[in-house]
């Protein structure tokens, strides 16, 4: 009896010890923050720009997100990728960062409802009528794939689901998954940032109107100041000259020249220039080649021509000749042309354009990184000069099955039904756009009258500090798709024909820019990569039972394996004594 009371004692003795040592484990684990991303891309990790950016933040921060409620599993899978990003951010700030889930359409009053919808879209949300599957059927359903990110008296709204279909497919959500962390802290940069840079569109030699680069100046200006400036000859267009200052300062931080079609005077050659020298960066998206579309379309084929633009010099000077050449590529775009008559009626079909090159970027630059094929239209080629201060760097190039032709250039809508012999004759990588960095010489360096070049207010300077410049020898990959019937564009990189955003263009001008402008912050964030892994939903549908069945059967087959084992252990330990006490008897 005394060896059976000292043994529960013993026995109580150390569960209470156990228990106090899972409590003291627990007491001390809770001062404790551990987390480890076991995932293979760190998807759960926030870049070292987000963490820096949050790790800085100053005062509250709060982040509304109208994405929760009764979704499909694709937002519902975006929801949760918003939700491990704002944990992400909070475990960086504690004390700065604050978010919520909101569901906009969980009020039952229909009148509250529409209201709440309109104080969303009055934030600069846009909500989406996507379609959902039900037992009878389908139903329409208002969601807002948005958050609105507010620091101090700033709102700054994000839209986290980047398309306006009813039906957004996967891929579309795994993008916008991809996305979710640069979304987000391209909006806390965007509303934390007291002064931002300015950016301009150079007119008044035939670039592109305002519509035709509304969708990209529109994305451009949720990071910067945007406008248009004309040159007009004048010297401190792009500049001013401070009393006490050697040279000039520049009224922009960067310039887009957007497919001029006229010449340049050569004054306006020489502000731009001296932009340049100032430290000012430059977007160039330049035709080299004039096709003569009204031709095309009336005649069905055009001679495409030299189109002298007087800033090839400058461009020489800086380290890219543009060539006078059309670039022909198997990886086109198509184009619907009506074919001979079928019966009483014309056939429309889809033919290979080989004038509309798509570039597949194959470099790592970020720039480029993870961005979608990007859309040419009648691009050119271009060679890198020798010049020892600029780095060249090809960011887009042909496919392998393209070759280049020499000015003039016959343009047919024939050329879709002939051999054009890409296996035999191509010339393959062909370099369609080339980053330059580096210090830049004036290429009015030695040709300067010695009064100008020694005028104070003038401040002319021949060689530049570090900086950078973007050449693309097309213009229209800025241009975006304009109804002018219904006054209207569509986003940078639609597709007419498949009725959706395809191409990447809109994504690789956005990372231009912030290359240009030095946000590598943002650039690194966008080109991070995470790869989703979606389901086969063909072999969920097939073994849904069976791996139903493992996930409730085999933690219940554990439990009672590990309970038997551990029965078997104690029964074992206790007999082992006795056993022993019999065998010295």
């Amino acid at each position: 009896m005394s060896t059976l009371g000292n043994k529960r004692l013993n026995d109580l003795t150390e569960l209470l010890v156990g228990i106090g040592i899972v409590g003291l484990l627990l007491f001390i684990a809770s001062f404790a923050r551990v987390r480890i991303d076991l995932t293979s891309e760190q998807r759960y990790t926030l870049t070292p720009a987000t963490q820096e950016l949050v790790r800085g933040l100053e005062d509250i921060l709060y982040v509304k997100v109208y994405l929760t409620g009764e979704l499909p599993a694709d937002l519902k899978q975006l929801e949760r990728a918003t939700r491990d990003v704002l944990d992400e951010m909070r475990a960086v700030s504690p004390d700065h960062v604050q978010y919520s889930f909101i569901d906009p359409s969980a009020e039952p009053d229909e009148k509250a409802r529409r209201a709440a919808y309109d104080q969303l879209q009055d934030a600069g949300l846009v909500f989406s009528s996507i379609r959902v599957k039900e037992k009878g059927g389908f139903s329409e359903k208002i969601v807002f794939p948005g958050a609105l990110v507010t620091f101090r008296e700033k709102t700054v709204p994000v839209q986290l689901l980047k398309t306006q279909l009813r039906t957004p497919d996967a891929e579309i959500v795994a993008r916008s998954i991809t996305n979710a962390e640069y979304e987000l802290a391209a909006a806390i940069r965007q509303a934390t940032t007291r002064q931002r840079p300015r950016i301009a569109f150079v007119e008044g030699h035939g670039e592109l109107s305002a519509i035709e680069t509304a969708d990209i100046a529109n994305a451009l200006s949720a990071q910067y100041d945007v406008s248009r400036v004309r040159i007009d000859g004048r010297v401190d267009a792009l500049s001013t000259k401070n009393e006490g200052l050697r040279y000039r300062v520049n009224s922009y931080e960067a310039l887009i020249v957007a497919k001029p079609d006229s010449v340049f005077p050569d004054r306006d050659r020489y502000v731009l220039d001296q932009f340049v020298m100032n430290g000012g960066r430059v977007l160039w998206c330049i035709d080299a080649m004039d096709p003569h579309l009204d031709s095309l379309r009336q005649r069905q084929f055009s001679m495409a021509t030299a189109r002298e633009l007087g800033i090839e010099e400058l461009l020489f000077a800086y380290g890219a000749r543009l060539n006078k050449d059309l670039v022909l590529d198997k990886s086109c775009a198509p184009i619907e042309i009506f074919t001979q008559p079928y019966g009483n009626q014309r056939k429309l079909e889809r033919f290979p354009w080989y004038f509309e090159p798509v570039s597949v970027p194959q470099s790592a630059h970020p720039i480029v990184a993870n961005v979608d094929p990007v859309h040419l239209k009648f691009a050119g080629t271009i060679d890198t000069i020798g010049v020892d201060s600029v780095r060249k760097t090809v960011l887009l190039t042909s496919s392998p099955l393209s070759f280049a032709q020499k000015n003039p250039v016959r343009v047919s809508l024939s050329i879709v039904e002939m051999d054009q012999g890409f296996e035999r004759r191509s010339t393959p990588h062909l370099p369609l756009a080339v980053l330059l960095e580096g210090k830049f010489r004036s290429a009015y360096f030695d040709r300067i009258p010695t009064d100008f070049r020694t005028d104070k207010d003038v401040a002319f300077r021949e060689t530049s500090p570090r900086t950078a410049q973007l050449v693309i020898a097309d213009g229209d990959v800025i241009a975006n798709r304009v109804d002018a019937a219904k006054g209207m564009y569509y986003m940078l990189g639609f597709d007419r024909y498949a009725n959706a955003k395809l191409y990447g263009n809109r994504e690789f001008i956005l990372n231009a820019m912030n290359y240009l402008l030095d946000d590598r912050a943002l650039i690194s964030i966008r080109s991070r990569a995470i790869t989703l892994r979606p389901l086969n939903t063909d072999q969920v549908d097939q073994r849904r039972t069976w791996w139903q069945a493992v996930g409730i059967g085999a933690p219940l087959a554990i439990s009672l394996l590990l309970g038997f084992l551990y029965q078997w252990y104690r029964r074992s330990a206790n007999l082992r004594p006795l056993r022993a006490t019999a065998h010295r008897r």
